[in-house]
């Protein structure tokens, strides 16, 4: 995290998204409240913090919790041999940091982003791997991580550190399939349209490192899942493909995935042989029993809890609507945009002052060849059917990892103006919207939010602002 105290630091772009309007003061302040919710949004899930709150060493005594716990286990440390961090996602910098601070760490790896920067911790391998497609790095870094969990013995402790965007960090085919096929399911899969949690269903059934293989590998070691979600729900089995947890999906569960996005006769022949070779199995086959200890320590509704909290002091009446959010894009954002009109005739669901913050994923199927992002389309979608000409909303979606889609934007901001503002300077919005565009759009806006890697992953919040 960047851990910026100064009004606006957070975004890099803030002074020009804040000034971007000559109408007037009212809509002004509704972009900067708009940014500041943003903000304390993503800093309340600030991986490092969210250990340390979670993880806790009185006398010897490891006592580690989560926000979707059974309880708290305790550990003695006098009992345990070696202890070991393996950590992977866009957080692992911040997590292993965090569990260096509280427990004395004999070896570790750590897996970030290529390119992602930070405070690197001590006396641990740093490697970094392809997102959002996995390439050969994502190999050396799955082949590292099961190493060390492969040499765990009876009475060592094994730290999973586990947060979005490790399902790419870390990619290790079962035999049979090459590196090269995964990546191009991947990208297939990307494009389609699917779920995260369909994806990652594929994911598991041809890795050899995600859905519980991870824990079987360190077995009989005590392993301890510490998981930033970045998943709807928080299913520990679905983040980062659930490299520590039991899977509750099966291979003819990633066959149907496949079939529904139409990739079931495109995948090689090899690939559609290992799928169904599982399949049979299944049938005769209990999957083993996984014995790690997972705990959520953040998630996508601390976020937009903290959001609505901000909006509130502000001075907004304020609505958490879901943190469930999912769904094409831009048809998600004529829903906001329909509340948005709601709320100015009827006062319903509340009344304006209004601050109405939702969390979730939305999905897009791309057909154009443009750089944008689902955060960014859904802004580019929200500015083009809610009020014109008008000074009394604002909506913006971010997400939180700080990059949407293939961009370098966390996302965009919009507001009754946009369009007026574009076509002064000749964009035509349909045309940005169907090509998958809308990055370029804000950024000749100057409405792309920009803020680098959070260093945190909590999927994205959407914050919408209507005034009287």
């Amino acid at each position: 995290m960047k851990g910026l105290e100064e009004e606006g630091g957070f975004f890099i772009n803030y002074d020009t998204m804040v000034s971007n309007t000559t109408h007037g003061k009212k809509i002004g302040r509704l972009r900067r409240d708009t940014l500041s919710i943003l903000e304390h949004a993503v800093k309340s899930v600030d991986p490092y913090k969210l250990v340390t709150a979670n993880v806790k060493l009185e006398d010897k005594i490891l006592k580690v919790s989560g926000t979707k716990t059974n309880g708290i286990i305790e550990i003695n440390l006098d009992k345990i041999g070696k202890k070991r961090i393996v950590a992977f996602g866009k957080a692992s910098l911040a997590m292993a940091r965090a569990i260096a601070t509280i427990v004395d760490i004999d070896e570790g790896i750590v897996v970030i982003p290529q390119g992602q920067g930070g405070d690197r911790p001590q006396g641990m391998a740093i490697i970094e791997a392809e997102h959002p497609v996995p390439a050969q790095g994502s190999l050396t870094a799955a082949n590292r991580v099961l190493e060390m969990a492969e040499k765990s013995t009876g009475n060592d402790l094994l730290f999973a550190l586990i947060s979005g965007g490790g399902s790419s960090l870390l990619a290790k085919p079962v035999n049979g399939i090459t590196l090269e096929e995964k990546v191009e399911i991947t990208n297939q899969l990307l494009k389609s349209g699917c779920t995260i949690n369909e994806m990652n269903t594929v994911r598991k059934h041809i890795s050899a490192i995600k859905g519980g293989k991870l824990a079987e590998a360190a077995s009989p070691a005590t392993t301890i899942g510490l998981i930033l979600s970045d998943v709807l729900g928080d299913p520990v089995d679905f983040i980062a493909s659930g490299p520590t947890a039991l899977d509750t999906t099966t291979f003819k569960q990633a066959q149907e995935v496949l079939e529904k996005y139409a990739l079931w006769t495109r995948i090689p022949k090899n690939m559609r042989g290992v799928i169904e070779h599982g399949i049979e199995k299944e049938r005769v086959t209990k999957k083993p029993p996984i014995t790690a200890h997972n705990f959520i320590i953040g998630s996508n509704y601390i976020a937009a809890q903290a959001a609505m909290e901000k909006a509130e002091t502000l001075g907004y009446n304020s609505l958490l609507l879901t943190t469930h959010l999912e769904g094409e894009s831009k048809e998600v954002a004529k829903v906001f945009t329909a509340l948005m009109k709601d709320i100015r005739s009827h006062d319903t669901p509340l009344s304006p002052p209004a601050a109405v913050i939702a969390g979730g994923e939305t999905t897009v199927t791309v057909t154009g060849n443009g750089h944008g992002g689902r955060n960014q389309e859904f802004a580019l979608s929200a500015a083009m059917t809610m009020p014109q000409d008008d000074d009394r909303a604002v909506i913006a979606s971010m997400g939180t990892d700080g990059i949407d889609g293939m961009s370098d934007a966390a996302g965009a901001i919009a507001d009754g103006f946009t369009l007026k503002r574009a076509s002064k300077a000749e964009l035509n919005p349909d045309t940005y919207l169907r090509y998958n565009d809308s990055n370029t759009f804000f950024v000749k806006l100057n409405d792309a939010l920009i803020t680098g890697r959070t260093g945190t992953n909590v999927n994205d919040v959407i914050v919408m602002l209507v005034t009287e």
